[in-house]
């Protein structure tokens, strides 16, 4: 009950323009997809003496959950939207015989006119990894680690200036539908946890141009990001297109864990998202493709990390949904009800004056 007060209330921001932007009243929706999910962290040694920035560039080691093909479903009610990714069996969608990773993900998000909310958990287990010289994810296990574990999880909250004309939950939540192309700035809040971990991280072979962070374990991140860019969808039809494109800084807590002691470090990371989805989009199905990345970069003195988490896949949705009539809407039929009662009194009135005028002549008349 409270998160149905909290959407209506705090996200459902000012009224829209009912020429782009079509709400509804009631809504349940049911969207069933197919998803590829990507991701990959990379940690990378730089700023030691003893080697150069090329052979320190080549030490880089990339860390790949191998995650086939995958399902999900998600469900909005009354606003409120969350989903869920899940493997029927460890063989679907796959006929490759690599060893498969084990993931969790889990979201949720509430989307205004003006701000919108989105939670996440992300989980991934038994992880490859590759190096410069030996770059290729072994199908015999040799670059496999089934200690590595990588898990994430945080909010974003989303402010849009436009929401009066575009609306970002058409474009890539399909719970509104957008009746004109239109695009907004946007700016984003978010916080967020992520942490790489195994029993020893960093590979035998390229050790020794780690330096101090050899027998890594673990890297711990805290991070409070800021971003900023521009969001559209362009629509005919009920087809659309739309896409979103934000940059930004933050500032990031650092915490590497060795055998023997820790590390504390301040960053500011770099971070990127984009977004895009072509399909259709009617009152009763929608339907189409999509794909997402999410990138945060990190550098400290003697270390720098990558994170990137992506996705794409294809996606159907069903409705049950009424059609609401916003404030501006309701405003402006009183407005046409009222003018239209007090000219059918004007008109009345000045027929009952012509009648009694029409009548009065007549009597003249016949007086004569």
């Amino acid at each position: 009950m409270f998160l149905f007060c909290f959407s209506s209330r705090i996200f459902a921001g000012a009224d829209t323009d009912t020429n782009y932007v079509q709400t509804f009243k009631n809504i349940f929706a049911l969207k069933l997809f197919l998803i590829d999910n990507g991701f990959t962290y990379s940690i990378t040694p730089q700023n030691n003496s003893l080697f150069s920035p090329g052979q320190l560039k080549n030490a880089k080691v990339t860390y790949n959950p191998y995650i086939p093909a995958t399902a999900g479903v998600s469900l909005n009610i009354k606003g409120i939207g969350a989903s869920y990714v899940f493997k029927f069996t460890n063989d679907y969608l796959d006929t490759t015989g690599q060893a498969k990773s084990a993931f969790k993900q889990f979201q949720m998000n509430i989307y205004g006119t003006k701000f919108g909310f989105e939670g996440y958990y992300q989980d991934y287990q038994r992880f490859y990894y590759k190096y410069k010289g030996d770059d290729s994810l072994s199908k015999n296990l040799k670059n496999y680690n089934s200690d590595i574990r990588a898990y994430q999880f945080g909010a974003n909250a989303i402010l849009i200036f436009n929401g009066k004309k575009f609306s970002y939950n058409a474009a890539f939540n399909q719970t509104v539908l957008q009746k004109k192309s239109a695009g907004s700035w946007m700016l984003t809040f978010s916080l967020k946890f992520n942490e790489l971990k195994a029993r020893d991280l960093i590979p035998d072979d390229v050790k020794v141009f780690y330096g101090p962070y050899t027998n890594l374990q673990r890297n711990r991140n805290y991070a409070f990001l800021l971003q900023t860019g521009y969001a559209f969808n362009l629509t005919k039809h009920h087809f659309y297109f739309s896409g979103a494109l934000l940059g930004g800084v933050g500032i990031q807590n650092q915490t590497y864990l060795f055998p023997d002691r820790k590390n504390y470090k301040i960053a500011f990371p770099l971070t990127g998202r984009a977004k895009t989805s072509l399909g259709y989009n009617g009152r009763i199905v929608f339907t189409g493709v999509f794909a997402n990345a999410d990138v945060i970069q990190s550098s400290i003195k003697s270390i720098k990390t990558q994170q990137m988490v992506s996705s794409y896949g294809v996606y159907l949705g069903f409705r049950a949904v009424q059609l609401t009539k916003s404030k501006g809407q309701v405003k402006a039929e009183l407005r046409r009800q009222k003018e239209a009662e007090a000219a059918a009194k004007k008109k009345a009135a000045a027929d009952k004056k012509a009648a009694a005028k029409a009548a009065k002549e007549a009597k003249r008349k016949k007086k004569k």
